[in-house]
């Protein structure tokens, strides 16, 4: 059984009976070849993505769901782009005016500044700033300059973009609740937010991730700026 299972996985249990002569019961049978064919199963590729040190950076846009006060008695969700490491989990955020191209942008190269390094990828689930079905202009140029590569993802790939997703349910669910910001200056404004961001991924930065890495150890094989 095991020799016919080790040439083919899948091999029917009755093909593998006949075979080898079993005249037993047949349920007994299949049930016995149900317990070790998990042991000859050949390993899916795409069960598992890999991502090499210094390789790609998730990029999304994470909207607070609750209204900030933005003074004079406005009050918006402002975007808040967060960069993920595929490889260490490194990420880094930024609150942004708007999700038009050249905010993006301009964050982006915000916080590859910070990092001092850049990723030979950088991914997008198709935002508009930065395109769908193919890169903005401005996209596509900044892309160039900087020498990595803007991929846009297919719909419906929730594998591709799993890292920063994670991030966005972590500050959704760990980071919002119970938070109230402040005045600042006399005027209340969302600069609260960042400060109180800030501080949470100082604190991040410092802890080893689950995946029994240091945060950001991918850096030293990222391009330098």
């Amino acid at each position: 059984m095991r020799v016919l299972l080790a040439a083919t996985p899948t091999m029917p249990a009755a093909t593998i009976a006949e075979r080898v002569g079993w005249s037993g019961s047949e349920s007994l049978f299949r049930a016995k070849v149900a317990g070790i064919r998990p042991e000859y199963a050949v390993p899916d590729p795409a069960d598992r993505l890999v991502h090499p040190p210094g390789f790609q950076v998730q990029c999304d846009l994470w909207f607070p769901h609750e209204l900030l006060p933005l003074g004079d008695d406005q009050f918006a969700a402002p975007p808040v782009l967060v960069m993920t490491s595929t490889n260490s989990g490194f990420f880094q955020s930024r609150m942004l005016p708007s999700r038009t191209t050249f905010d993006l942008l301009g964050g982006m190269w915000s916080l590859i500044q910070q990092a001092g390094v850049v990723p030979a990828r950088l991914t997008w689930d198709n935002e508009t700033g930065i395109g769908r079905g193919k890169l903005t202009e401005s996209a596509a140029a900044f892309a160039g300059t900087l020498g990595t590569e803007i991929k846009l993802l297919k719909a419906r790939d929730p594998e591709s973009k799993g890292g920063v997703e994670r991030m966005n349910r972590f500050f959704r669910s760990r980071f919002m609740p119970g938070r109230v910001f402040c005045q600042r200056s006399s005027k209340v404004s969302p600069f609260s937010l960042v400060e109180n961001l800030a501080t949470l991924l100082l604190r991040l930065f410092c802890r080893v991730l689950c995946v029994g890495q240091a945060g950001g150890v991918d850096a030293g094989v990222f391009q330098p700026v």
